[in-house]
Parts: C-alpha cells; structure tokens; sequence
C-alpha cells in the first residue's frame, strides 16, 4: 500500500524478493523511499539544508536516511587524486568507481530502509552518480558510461533513480565567499572563480532532471534553506496531498460546514497567479502568496454572487480587494515544460524559485497573447483524507482535490456533494470523460460540419479533456 504522505508520479513501486515475502511477510509491497539529491557549487549551502531537511522531516514521521559522499571515501582514506591523471583514462577510470560505489551505498541504504516496520523513506544525497559528469567533459563522461568490462549505463538511467533534485544557487556568484587558509573555511580549496564555474556545470548537468528545482541566492542564508524545505515538503506532499488524486466539479450545500472546514487550525489558502509566457503555455511565472482562509471565504462568495467571471475578475482586480494584497510574502517561480529523452520520453515540469524583479521582467516582456489566471485554493482535512478546494476567477467550477480513494467520498456533514459528472484523474484524464456541464453550449464538435473543420474540433476537445480543471485549461477556456 503506498503511504498517504508520499506524491503519486508514477514512481513508487512495491519491491520484495519472494523470499523476503515467505519468511518475512510483513515487508512485503513496501513503497520505495523518496530520493532527494542536493547539488550546487561550493558554499551553496547543501550541508546546512541536509541537516535541516533531516530534522524536519524526522519531526514529520519520515524515516530519514543520509547517503555518505562517494569521493570523500576514497579521497579521504588514501593518497588522493593524483595530477597526473587529470584527463587521462586513470580519472576517467576514478569516475567509474565513484558512481559504483555510489549505486551500490544508494541500493544498500533502499534495502536498509525496507527493514523499518512503519515509516516512510526520505533518502537525501547531496552527491549523487551524475555529479562524476561535472567534473568531466561530456566526451569523458560517455567512456564513464561505457566503461569496458562494466554494465553500460546511459543518462536517463542515472537520472530515473532520483524523484528530486534541488540545485543550490553558490554564495560565490553574489554573496559572501571565504575560501584557502585564514579564511573562515580554511578547508575549501575553490577559488571564488572556480566556484561559479563548478555551480554553472552543475546546473548544465541536472538541468536535464525532469524534477529539477533552483534555489538561489539569498542575503539571509535562513531564507535559503527554507525555500528548500519548502520544495522537498512540496514533493513529498507533507501537508498531506499524496497518491494518485483526482478532481472534480462541486458545489456548497452548507454554509456553516464550509466556514468549519476553513476556520480548522490545520486549514490554509493560497492565492495563485499564474501568467502563461508563450501561447502553448509551456512556460510560466506565478507569484503564490499564503493568505487567510477568511479571505478565501470573502474571495468566494464574490466569485459565486458574480453574475459572471468577468465581473468577479473586475472585481478583484480593484484597488485593495484582492485577498493577496496584504497577505504573507509572496513566493515568485518560474515554471517550464521540458520535453525528456529516450525511450520514456515524456513532458515533465521544472520549477525554479526567481526574485520579484525577475518575475515583474517576465511578466512585462511575456507574448502578448498569453494568459494570465488567478486561482484560490483551500486546503483543508477531513479525519485522515487531505482535499483542496479551489476555483479560478475566468472560469465557473468550485473544483473539489482529492485522493482517487475518497473520491465518492464527500466530507462530513455533507456540505459539499459533487456536480454531475464523473471525477477525472489529476495526471492522467480519461478522454471519454464529460466535458461539459449542463446548459453549458454545445461543443465545438458538434457545431462543426465540414470534415476538416470537425477533425480539428475533436481534437480540440480531447485537449480540453485532458486539461480539464487545470491551470492550463483556465488559461484557454477561462478567458
């Protein structure tokens, strides 16, 4: 059974030997730990967010496991790299050693994790086997791949053993940076020079993750490290967002139960803007901003009394109204859909955390005919079931978030029931799914007649299925 506090991306396998099942019956269909991988140049500050994310996540219930770096075993405990091998077969050679010696302390580390009865895993890395390519040329790193007498490895190999990784932006390109003797870290030998050059390879290297998130540098060194912790409790889903989920359109049929749900201590609201770059919305900025729940509260029963979206958007947009206004300090991202490759190739979203003037950039210099949306969510718990319940300003479905088991669930008191319609997967939305509801006009398919025209339709309306409730298709259809 795959643990609640875990995301659902399509990763988490149940693993035991047969023989493990016949004489230890209660490790059996055990979900994988969740592998982090901490990366950057020197005086990034992946020491201090390891120790961190450990203490954290312990706190949490997570069973927490630390990976020892990989070169530092060798390194430490003999006479060193030596000079001569520097672009010679010999470090080409090192580098073979370090990424099997690093799968197998990850593999033993997994095992070691499934003995545990109850806990779920969290493994953190801040070495993992792509970092021998940073200290290599790409022509180096492919005779790593294929070292002869070795099992030939590829990229999309290495990467698929990590769920996420966070680059850590180096002190060395803005910050404060000692380095050498009589500095306050007599022990780090990069350059200031060689720091940056070091925290640039390492994001040409795990820029092709498909879960890659960049932190960057902060004046306040505490601010780091929490953006940090904030997108590894985001991975995993901690507030309790986890396994498979699928949404679907609702609508209130008691007040006070809402009101209840939002004024519970473990409740929060969020308010996201997103504003699209590109007309196939493949890249984005969205400032997320944590806000009361009563001013979710307010923010909803104007957009419900709304003649229509238009009038709650106008609404919203007035001077003082929008519930984000004088909330918590914003949090400002860049997202992008990158494509992976190989032979799973498939799109896959990276997140990178940017300051308000790069995103006030992006936003002034976006296409002009992208979209922009604003989203309310709140999230609220029900007993041991987490749900998110959220609507957008352009479009007229309050849409109820949650795990596809509770899906025919409706939270206590009944005072919120589902719209007709079936719930759709959040990943992976069915086509034949309905696309409209009642005295919603007809669709495009039907009012087409020439071939091409309803060809063109069609197709039209499997993307809207398959975006339906999402920000994307708010972006589309919303406006």
């Amino acid at each position: 059974k795959t643990h609640r506090g875990f995301s659902g991306q399509g990763c988490w396998l149940a693993r035991a030997s047969s023989a493990t099942q016949d004489s230890m019956p209660e490790l059996a269909e055990r979900p994988r730990p969740f592998v982090v991988v901490l990366t950057g140049g020197p005086s990034s500050g992946k020491s201090s967010a390891l120790a961190l994310l450990r203490d954290r996540l312990s706190s949490r219930g997570f069973q927490v496991l630390t990976v020892p770096e990989n070169a530092t075993q060798f390194l430490a405990n003999s006479d060193g790299f030596q000079p001569e091998w520097a672009g010679t077969i010999a470090q080409v050679r090192m580098q073979r050693i370090f990424i099997d010696y690093q799968i197998m302390q990850e593999d033993a580390f997994k095992a070691f994790a499934d003995l545990h009865p109850t806990k779920p895993a969290v493994l953190l890395l801040d070495c993992c086997t792509m970092n021998s390519k940073v200290y290599l040329t790409d022509e180096q790193f492919q005779q790593v791949l294929n070292t002869p007498g070795k099992p030939t490895l590829s990229e999309e190999q290495l990467f698929a053993r990590y769920d996420l990784v966070v680059h850590m932006v180096t002190s060395a390109l803005e910050g404060h940076y000692e380095w050498g003797p009589g500095s306050n870290n007599p022990g780090r030998y990069h350059s200031r020079e060689q720091a940056r050059e070091t925290d640039k390879r390492c994001m040409e290297v795990f820029g092709a993750h498909p879960q890659l998130r960049v932190v960057p540098h902060f004046q306040e060194f505490d601010e780091k490290i929490e953006k940090v912790v904030e997108f590894v409790k985001d991975a995993l889903h901690i507030e309790g967002l986890a396994g498979k989920r699928c949404r679907r359109a609702c609508r209130i049929v008691r007040e006070d139960g809402l009101e209840a749900a939002a004024s519970s201590d473990l409740s929060s609201a969020s308010e996201v803007v997103s504003t699209f770059l590109d007309e196939r919305l493949q890249h984005s900025v969205r400032r997320h901003v944590k806000i009361p729940t009563g001013a979710w509260l307010r923010a909803f029963r104007r957009w419900r009394e709304a003649a229509g979206p238009a009038a709650v958007a106008a609404a919203a947009a007035a001077p003082g109204e929008s519930p984000g206004s004088s909330a918590a300090e914003p949090l400002y991202e860049r997202r992008s859909q990158v494509q992976t490759v190989g032979a799973s190739a498939r799109s896959c979203l990276t997140r990178k955390v940017i300051r308000e003037d790069e995103y006030q950039d992006a936003v002034v210099s976006r296409c002009p005919q992208a979209s922009v949306t604003t989203k309310y969510v709140l999230r609220f718990m029900e007993g041991s079931s987490y749900y998110e319940l959220f609507f957008f300003l352009t479009d007229g479905d309050l849409v109820l978030d949650s795990a596809i088991e509770d899906a025919d669930r409706r939270p206590s008191a009944a005072w919120l029931e589902p719209a007709q319609g079936a719930a759709l997967p959040k990943d992976t939305l069915p086509m034949d799914a309905p696309s409209r509801s009642p005295g919603e006009p007809p669709s495009e398919e039907k009012e087409a007649e020439d071939p091409g025209e309803l060809h063109a339709a069609r197709e039209k309306s499997k993307r809207r299925k398959v975006m339906r409730h999402s920000t994307e298709e708010a972006a589309i259809y919303g406006c």
